[in-house]
Formats: C-alpha cells, sequence, structure tokens
C-alpha cells in the first residue's frame, strides 16, 4: 500500500522569504518515487488576513476591542475604507500581478499611510528615478506594517 505524505509550513514562520524546508523534503521524497503534496499555510494565513475580506473584520474586531488605542490606531481606523479599497491590489502588487501599480503607489497617493510613514527618508534619493518598483515594494511594506500595528495593539 502506497502512502501519499502531506507536508505543512506552519504558519508565520518566514514570511519575507520563501521558507525552503518543505521544498527541500519534497524534492527528497520526489527522489524516492514517494508521493507528497505540500501547504504553507503562512502564505495562506496572511493571504486571508491581509484580503478585503480579512480587513473588514480586522476592524471590526478592532472597533469593537474596547482597549484605549494610540493616535497611529485611531488614524487607520479612520482610514480603513481606505485600507479595504487599496488590500487587494496592494497585494497583488507585491505578489508580482500588477507591476503597473508601481508608479501610482511611488507617488505616495494610492496606499492610505500611518505612522510607518512618517520614518521616510528622501526616497528619490534612496532609490533613484530608475528605482519605480522596488520604491513602490518599500511603500506597500510599509503600509502592511501599519496593518500589523493596528493588529498588535488591537487584536
Amino acid at each position: 500500500m502506497s502512502q501519499t505524505i502531506f507536508l505543512i509550513t506552519p504558519p508565520f514562520t518566514q514570511l519575507n522569504t520563501p521558507y525552503p524546508a518543505t521544498a527541500y523534503l519534497k524534492g527528497f521524497l520526489n527522489t524516492k518515487n514517494i508521493s507528497s503534496y505540500q501547504a504553507d499555510f503562512g502564505i495562506e494565513v496572511t493571504n486571508k488576513l491581509f484580503s478585503k475580506s480579512g480587513l473588514i473584520h480586522l476592524f471590526e474586531e478592532a472597533e469593537k476591542s474596547g482597549k484605549e488605542l494610540s493616535v497611529n490606531a485611531k488614524r487607520i481606523l479612520l482610514l480603513k475604507d481606505d485600507y479595504i479599497l487599496t488590500i487587494d491590489d496592494a497585494i497583488l502588487f507585491l505578489q508580482g500581478k500588477n507591476p503597473t501599480l508601481a508608479h501610482f503607489i511611488s507617488k505616495r497617493d494610492f496606499l492610505p499611510e500611518a505612522s510607518r510613514f512618517s520614518q521616510l527618508d528622501d526616497m528619490d534619493w534612496a532609490f533613484g528615478s530608475m528605482g519605480i518598483l522596488d520604491k513602490a515594494k518599500h511603500i506597500t511594506t510599509m503600509y502592511l506594517e501599519d496593518l500589523s500595528d493596528l493588529i498588535q495593539e488591537t487584536v
């Protein structure tokens, strides 16, 4: 009787780059002709959280948390409609599925901004005129970090 192995990367293991352990294990099992599948729950949880439906739920929970909120959290809650409107596009951009958004994002009037953006230095100097894509990725990452700050504070 042949068995199939299911390899799981747990949530929040390594979100900034692919976590290679399950891929290596799957490759090894393939060399032994052992059937296997793999799933990255970290990516799945992150994609669920940073989606329109995920943010709607997050904002509902944050608003009913009853906690005393910082100025930053209050600002994010005031901008919740903008976050909900832009989250799916932001994620598609970071996944490389809509690179044309780089110009809109780089102008800094497409995504809502909270406290993470106060740390910006001269981005034109840092990224130059040729770094539109990298600049937009940096801005989008700060946008997600602002949302992460809200999560830490309220949930």
